[in-house]
């Protein structure tokens, strides 16, 4: 009997065993279909919005491109330093090379897009120029403020940089020869005092005219640019000026002292544009 009792303890615990493994299995089964169903429904959830964003490339690559463009006008401020000499003298009388010198000039700027790389950039300055030149034992020291009216064309070389070349005006303000010797001896004339024993006339023309032409490029695009530039004049500054100081004979002081003579400058600019 205890054996039985024994036997059918154990065939009990074996039957229960296998019902619990059979139970434990279709549980994980009935977990496993539930997670297949949950990562279909996420699968399905996720490929709803990637079809939507793909409809949304697809639309998006359809319509044209819109093409960025700078403002085809714009205004701002521009200064330059100056470096200048005169040049074309035809007959410098015993001085010590042409006179050479310094300036600066600030004024506005404008532009305005002809095509895409090709724009129209006019100017308007004050200028200033100061030019010195020794004749033997005399310094000259020859001052000049202008009106000038650059009207320059510039090519976009590339979205930073550009070449610029066009005619320039100028128009003369004031000019002034200041001696920095206070006596002199001339031949013939004797020790003389300066500036006001010196019957000399030395106006400038009124107006002038040159060439300008240079490179630059864009610091901050459309807002800050910096060039080069060379102006080269063509008309006469002293077409008419006459000198007792600077003419070598009694019948130079009847001829133009400074016949030829003509400015040109290399400018160094910053222009700062508001649009």
């Amino acid at each position: 009997m205890k054996k039985a009792t024994i036997a059918a303890s154990a065939i009990l615990f074996a039957a229960t065993c296998v019902f619990a493994q059979q139970e434990d299995t279709t549980v994980q089964q009935t977990t496993v279909q539930q997670t297949t169903v949950q990562q279909t429904t996420v699968q399905q959830t996720t490929a709803a919005p990637q079809d939507s964003i793909s409809e949304i490339d697809k639309t998006t690559a359809e319509q044209p491109a819109k093409k960025v463009r700078n403002a085809t006008a714009g205004i701002g401020i521009r200064g330059d330093y100056n470096i200048a000499d005169y040049w074309g003298t035809d007959n410098l009388n015993g001085a010590d090379g042409e006179a050479s010198g310094w300036g600066f000039d600030v004024g506005i700027t404008a532009r305005f897009e002809i095509i895409d790389v090709l724009w129209f950039t006019p100017e308007l300055h004050f200028e200033y120029f100061k030019l010195s030149q020794d004749y033997d034992e005399l310094e000259i020291t020859m001052k000049q403020s202008n009106l000038v009216l650059p009207l320059l064309f510039r090519a976009v070389l590339h979205p930073r940089a550009f070449f610029e070349v066009g005619p320039q005006l100028t128009l003369n303000l004031s000019n002034d020869f200041e001696y920095e010797k206070s006596e002199i001896t001339l031949p013939g004339l004797g020790p003389i005092e300066t500036p006001t024993d010196f019957d000399d006339k030395t106006d400038m023309s009124t107006f002038a005219l040159g060439v300008a032409m240079g490179i630059g490029f864009y610091i901050i695009p459309d807002h800050l640019s910096v060039n080069a530039r060379f102006y080269v004049g063509l008309t006469e500054l002293y077409p008419d000026a006459q000198s007792v100081v600077l003419s070598e004979s009694e019948d130079e002081k009847d001829q133009s002292i400074m016949k030829g003579t003509k400015l040109r400058a290399i400018k160094l600019g910053l222009s700062l544009w508001f649009l």
